[in-house]
């Protein structure tokens, strides 16, 4: 194994908490970090996905103004509690320009969101759940003033660092797990169409009983 893979899990943190911050914490916790966020306006769609809820957690924990998009009102429960400021259906209701904008959703709504940037803005494309392709206008591809950027991301190396600033934040009560779903391994198909019909509102955890 690895050991720049892997984080102890402090005492106080429950296993299934930890085992929900993999892939979905790290990406929103690398993300986050590759652009100054204090006093920024972070726009985050897809913001009740996994991905989603660290993000607007960790958002508001770096001093970032944070704009939580979903994709229905029945989807925007709890996220102010999480630390959003404005939650939002869509990109409905977002009135000013926005500095960093964390995208999980593609399709039109990243050009929609690329259109909302302010001048020095940046786009992270870290997911498509739309399945749908982005259209761009030529002409909003230019802007006058600081470039507006975008990239992808895909860094799943040496996790471990990041994920032990994970559990550290878990331990200390000031990240929450966002499991919304925990059973036995048998009712893996039952998670499974759970995630895929957008029932879970956060992680999915299944419990693995040694032999």
């Amino acid at each position: 194994m690895d050991t720049t893979a892997v984080a102890e899990v402090p005492g106080q943190v429950d296993l299934a908490d930890a085992a929900a911050l993999p892939m979905a914490g790290i990406t929103a916790l690398r993300t986050l970090r590759s652009r100054s966020i204090l006093g920024r306006r972070v726009l985050i769609t897809g913001a009740a996905g996994g991905v989603g809820r660290y993000a607007v957690q960790l958002a508001a924990l770096g001093g970032a103004h944070v704009i939580a998009s979903v994709g229905s009102a029945a989807r925007a429960g709890g996220l102010a509690g999480l630390g959003a400021h404005e939650v939002v259906v869509g990109l409905e209701g977002i009135d000013r320009p926005v500095d960093l904008v964390l995208d999980t959703v593609g399709g039109p709504q990243l050009a929609a969101a690329w259109a909302l940037l302010a001048p020095g803005g940046h786009v992270q494309n870290i997911g498509w759940a739309s399945d749908e392709p982005a259209v761009f206008a030529p002409y909003s591809l230019f802007s006058i003033g600081p470039a507006k950027t975008m990239s992808t991301f895909g860094d799943v190396t040496e996790v471990g660092p990041d994920l032990a600033t994970l559990l550290a934040f878990l331990a200390a009560g000031r990240l929450s797990p966002e499991v919304d779903w925990r059973g036995p391994w048998d009712r893996v198909t039952e998670a499974a169409q759970a995630l895929l019909a957008r029932r879970i509102a956060g992680k999915a955890v299944l419990d693995v009983e040694p032999a």
